[in-house]
């Protein structure tokens, strides 16, 4: 069933707006971590909306208007939960890619680390510089519990949840993924190109009720 639900405005803090929970997601941190839940809403609610508009627009419709950055955004967020409250920046998951699919199949079904993968490739003539590596990582994690917060470009919503959490879930480093967007009402006050509440709300109810394969809360925020 999906759960959502409001938080009233204070202010000029950050506010958690709406949620949405995908496959239990929000049941599963109540019944077991309910204190993460709860350093959240308080991380995103310790933010000062007003100071985080520090992003000159030039675009043509916003022209020297100050809009709200995500850069000074996601900094917020990495005082608030590290610093603040504990949370970790996960180590980067190191992974080499390659065009041969039965060598990829054979890494990921082995669960080889990086210097295995190395040894694979190379006996294989395949390239292991650095142009042929690359890395997953999460912006914030505390208990088995993922968090990325998305604030640029659209598409990157999908590749965190679609390759992020579910690869982290699938691989049992993480139980649930949370994912945070702005909401429609402020992506409007952001540059063009941020993705919004509302849209990856309906992405994630068209892809089906199992899909994709990982728990999820969504969570939209909003001065």
């Amino acid at each position: 069933m999906s759960i959502t639900q409001s938080f009233l405005l204070r202010g000029n803090e950050l506010r958690l707006v709406n949620y949405y929970s995908h496959l239990n997601g929000y049941e599963w941190l109540q019944y077991h971590k309910p204190h993460l839940w709860t350093e959240l809403i308080e991380a995103i609610a310790a933010i000062d909306a007003n100071a985080m508009r520090t992003k000159v627009s030039k675009e043509k419709t916003m022209q020297g208007k100050l809009l709200l950055s995500p850069n000074s955004l996601n900094e917020a967020f990495k005082e608030e939960l590290i610093s603040i409250r504990g949370w970790e920046k996960p180590v980067s998951k190191s992974y080499f890619i390659t065009d041969n699919a039965d060598l990829t199949k054979r890494m990921i079904r082995e669960g080889m680390n990086i210097d295995q993968q190395r040894e694979l490739l190379e006996l294989n003539d395949k390239p292991t510089n650095q142009n042929y590596r690359s890395k997953n990582e999460a912006d914030f994690e505390k208990e088995r519990v993922s968090i990325e917060v998305q604030l640029g470009k659209y598409a990157f919503v999908q590749y965190d949840i679609f390759v992020k959490h579910a690869a982290n879930y699938m691989h049992d480093r993480i139980d649930l993924g949370i994912q945070i967007v702005p909401m429609k009402e402020m992506e409007m006050k952001m540059s063009s190109g941020p993705s919004n509440y509302e849209r990856n709300l309906n992405e994630l109810l068209r892809q089906g009720r199992i899909f994709p394969p990982v728990p999820i809360i969504l969570v939209g925020i909003a001065p």
